[in-house]
């Protein structure tokens, strides 16, 4: 096997009647039902058809630029079935996928669509009219291919907009018919883009190789994360990330189940409880989430958190000695239970990436549900390859060693003081830890993706020219070879007395402190300090207000002077605790009720803040801040 269309065959023809796909039928009340299945049979005839009725109406014929001949396919919608089974169909005939973000404004879905020339967008409903929308700026886009059946209010705008619009059933049946041979992909052929985050414009498509992908595969597997064909999965981060994709891939060779989410993060509760997953892939978002609520929980009566903490201890402290996810009484007192309740009281192995988390997370995640939990880090430009924990260490604080498929190197940034010779490191407050070297983390190797689709500028400064990708951020060896990430190259301001500061750093460390909810750290140049906008975690801020007899309405806390300076005080002893230096604390916050969102434009599809919307959005709330220090 060299590529994702052998994996899926190899698959298809070893559990032909293993789960493949599931999703829950919605009542005409729109309440979810149990998960129906399809087997990988079922999937792959799907795919078949598909991809014969794509073929039949010359749907994804071949676009010559930018160095490259590609069959392309859009793929715009939420995880479901139709999305997995469109793009085995394209690999079928050596296409490539263009997965967009649910997300996405019709603008940036305009500038996809003229940047790839492609003809076919498959979507939900709900994406169609974006997608119209987008049809008279897109002279190349001919056929919108929607998961549902189209209404005839649909059909009539579709062919008003000049475009053919087609269910995927119809597409199918047009494959049924006109059945023909595959044109299997090889190594090198371009498997899909990745659009990486658009933080300071529009989004640039990494493009992605079979072997790009494959490799990283093959490279978990070294590393001893291997599923079975008993693994059960829910899949809801999002599938146009490579996170996901790679995931689904590993899952796929084992013949494993794949249960879709409902849609609507909201509902994941109810997605975990009905499917019961044995593995859980996440982000640090949604884990410090899943750590705060469970806390709160625990923590409602003094009983519940005496109880509860005691036992945090007694198996925090049992792990870290033995190694052991284990405790015969703790477990069936407390931590099943806990559990039980979230739907993953068969999770074996917990996931993340995407972002630091800390070492306090992980560790409480392996003690409350007794699974292995590891770390990855990597960039959509390696195929979210790069390094992993190993699954027999239970340390924290590092993201593990390199991927069997992954070079890495560290090469010096003299202007923040870090040298690729260094043999110590400052981890705050004079305590020095031993290293091999620091300098901004490069990687090379097969899973190292082949460019940015139409940008060569782009690519030049991404690979130099020895085949090395920069990746932005800082990071020492550990004596026992592991990689620990400590700073950023980029995202990196200056401060007046010549300090540098790290925000995503900072505000990694902020996302640990109880009364945060979500953090924008600024620094001036012109200015000794940097400042912060911040959405408060209300819940807690809300108990603050009960306890010294203030409105707990968010609207009236966010303005409360008192209300601010407890948050910025319970900020800055979180700061203080994780060793951050005192220019690098904020001195000073501006409360906001509006969460940062995708929709309100402060926040890419994958959760990544946008530095340039959020300063010019908050322009005149960081002048007012700096104004009040002087």
């Amino acid at each position: 096997m060299t590529t994702l269309h052998d994996n899926y065959q190899y698959a298809t023809k070893m559990y032909p009647d293993h789960n493949c796909y599931g999703w829950r039928p919605k009542d005409s009340a729109g309440n979810a039902g149990p998960y129906k299945w399809m087997t990988y049979k079922e999937a792959n005839t799907a795919a078949k058809e598909f991809g014969d009725g794509l073929m039949a109406d010359d749907m994804i014929p071949p676009v010559t630029q930018g160095g490259y001949t590609l069959r392309m396919l859009a793929l715009f919608s939420k995880n479901r079935p139709e999305w997995t089974i469109a793009e085995q169909a394209c690999f079928m005939h050596a296409g490539t996928t263009v997965p967009l973000y649910d997300t996405l404004a019709p603008d940036v879905v305009a500038y996809v669509l003229n940047q790839t020339k492609l003809s076919t967008v498959v979507c939900a409903a709900t994406e169609t009219p974006k997608v119209l929308s987008s049809a008279s700026q897109c002279p190349d886009l001919k056929f919108i291919v929607q998961m549902e059946p189209p209404s005839a209010e649909q059909a009539a705008e579709a062919k008003a907009a000049g475009v053919t619009l087609l269910s995927f059933d119809a597409v199918r049946e047009r494959g049924r018919g006109s059945p023909g041979s595959s044109e299997p992909p090889t190594p090198d052929s371009i498997a899909t883009f990745c659009y990486t985050s658009g933080t300071t414009g529009m989004p640039k498509g990494a493009l992605l190789s079979h072997e790009n992908l494959f490799s990283a595969l093959a490279g978990a597997n070294v590393r001893g994360i291997r599923t079975t064909e008993r693994e059960v999965h829910l899949s809801y981060l999002p599938l146009a990330h490579v996170m996901e994709r790679l995931v689904q891939i590993t899952l796929i060779n084992t013949g494993a189940a794949i249960g879709f989410y409902q849609g609507d993060t909201l509902k994941i509760t109810s997605d975990l409880a009905e499917l019961h997953p044995t593995i859980f892939p996440s982000v640090p978002r949604l884990l410090n989430k899943v750590y705060d609520k469970i806390m709160a929980g625990a923590t409602a009566s003094p009983v519940k958190k005496f109880l509860f903490t005691t036992a945090l201890a007694a198996k925090t402290a049992r792990m870290r000695a033995t190694g052991d996810l284990h405790h015969p009484f703790w477990d069936k007192l407390v931590f099943s239970k806990v559990a039980k309740k979230l739907g993953l009281e068969r999770c074996r192995l917990i996931v993340t990436g995407s972002a630091p988390i800390s070492a306090d997370v992980m560790d409480f995640l392996r003690v409350v549900f007794s699974s292995v939990v590891i770390e990855g880090y990597g960039q959509s430009e390696t195929a979210a390859a790069g390094t992993l924990t190993s699954i027999a260490d239970v340390s924290s604080g590092h993201v593990g060693g390199p991927s069997p498929s992954t070079e890495i190197k560290l090469v010096s940034v003299p202007d923040m003081g870090y040298l690729s010779t260094d043999t110590e490191h400052d981890a705050g407050e004079g305590n020095a830890i031993p290293c091999a070297g620091r300098g901004e983390i490069c990687f090379r190797g097969p899973s190292v993706f082949k460019g940015y689709y139409m940008m060569p500028d782009k690519t030049a400064e991404a690979i130099d020219s020895d085949g090395w990708t920069h990746t932005g951020d800082v990071g020492i060896w550990l004596p026992t070879g592991q990689l620990k990430i400590v700073d950023r190259v980029k995202n990196m301001f200056k401060l007046s007395q010549g300090e540098y500061v790290a925000a995503e750093k900072v505000e990694n460390v902020y996302a640990t402190c109880a009364a945060v909810a979500q953090s924008f750290v600024y620094g001036d140049s012109l200015q000794s300090c940097v400042v912060a906008i911040v959405v408060p975690d209300f819940d807690v801020l809300g108990k603050w207000a009960a306890d010294n007899g203030k409105s707990a309405k968010p609207e009236d806390l966010v303005k409360d002077a008192a209300a601010v300076k407890w948050v910025l005080g319970e900020m800055t002893v979180t700061g203080r605790a994780a060793k951050l230096h005192g220019f690098e604390l904020a001195k000073a916050v501006h409360l906001v009720v509006e969460p940062f969102s995708v929709d309100n434009d402060l926040l890419t599809p994958t959760f990544k803040l946008k530095r340039f919307q959020a300063k010019k959005l908050f322009k005149k709330e960081i002048a007012a801040m700096y104004a009040s220090l002087k």
